[in-house]
């Protein structure tokens, strides 16, 4: 008896070779078809996790808690040192409180390429900064060509350097105010959350310059007001940082300029 193995025939092993396709194919669809967003909690597959509705909570709070303790230390500041160099200290440490949070959170709550620099936003700015002190003029109805009532240190101090950092870092601010509220609404209309962003930005800003005003750089509180409002949209529109703070800089060097050369020419 011959108890050798049967050698399949060439034909039975080439419908073999024919049937393997047919078999990878049903086998990828079935995966295909395990890991749709249709599939059964059973199935294997990639499960997308969403994301906490309260995740955006934190940087909110935060926020606002820096600022109301910003303006609680700066309003003790003006009770110890009276008078203007009262309110200017003040306002600028209640500024460096809210910019600094502002600084250390927006790594956390930024958009996607919140620190990049374009060209475009570096033209914005200079035109943007360059023009808005002569804008917030006219609101502030002074009528006159700005002028300091002295250069001294004190002067140099509190209506020179105060008035690049409390802008700068009010400045910043607004940047983390944007951003949180971007995130916040991030499933409504992207105009209408812009449009919130902006506005509660814009609020955020002008509330130092509004309470400690009448600082000794003579800035009326129309100017900080609708730099707030211009870098606040300047950050909703193009979502990053420097263009804004650019801004800011040219802005305050502007007006710096215009009252050294009213006392010069005065």
């Amino acid at each position: 008896m011959n108890t050798a193995p049967v050698e399949p025939s060439r034909r039975s092993r080439r419908e073999a070779r024919e049937a393997q396709p047919d078999e990878v194919t049903r086998d990828r669809s079935s995966r295909r078809d395990a890991s749709s967003p249709g599939a059964s909690e059973d199935s294997p597959g990639p499960v997308t996790r969403p994301a906490t509705s309260g995740a955006w909570w934190m940087p909110v709070s935060i926020a606002v808690a820096a600022l109301v303790v910003a303006v609680a230390v700066g309003l003790l500041i003006t009770v110890a040192f009276d008078g203007a160099s009262g309110r200017s200290l003040g306002g600028v440490v209640a500024s460096v409180i809210v910019g600094a949070t502002g600084f250390a959170m927006l790594p956390r709550s930024r958009p996607v390429g919140f620190f990049r620099l374009r060209a475009l936003d570096v033209l914005w700015a200079v035109v943007l900064g360059a023009i808005l002190p002569f804008i917030g003029g006219v609101f502030a109805g002074g009528g006159g060509w700005p002028a300091f009532a002295a250069l001294s240190p004190r002067w140099l101090l509190l209506g020179v350097i105060a008035p690049f950092v409390s802008l700068v870092m009010l400045t910043a601010f607004g940047g983390l105010i944007v951003a949180v509220v971007l995130r916040a609404l991030a499933g409504v209309s992207s105009v209408w959350a812009r449009v919130a962003s902006v506005v509660a930005a814009a609020v955020a800003f002008a509330i130092i310059p509004l309470v400690f005003r009448g600082d000794v750089s003579g800035m009326p509180v129309a100017l900080p007001v609708v730099l707030g409002v211009a870098v606040a949209a300047f950050f909703a529109l193009a979502q990053r940082l420097w263009g804004p703070l650019l801004c800011a800089l040219v802005f305050t060097t502007v007006w710096v300029g215009m009252s050294a050369a009213g006392y010069i020419l005065a």
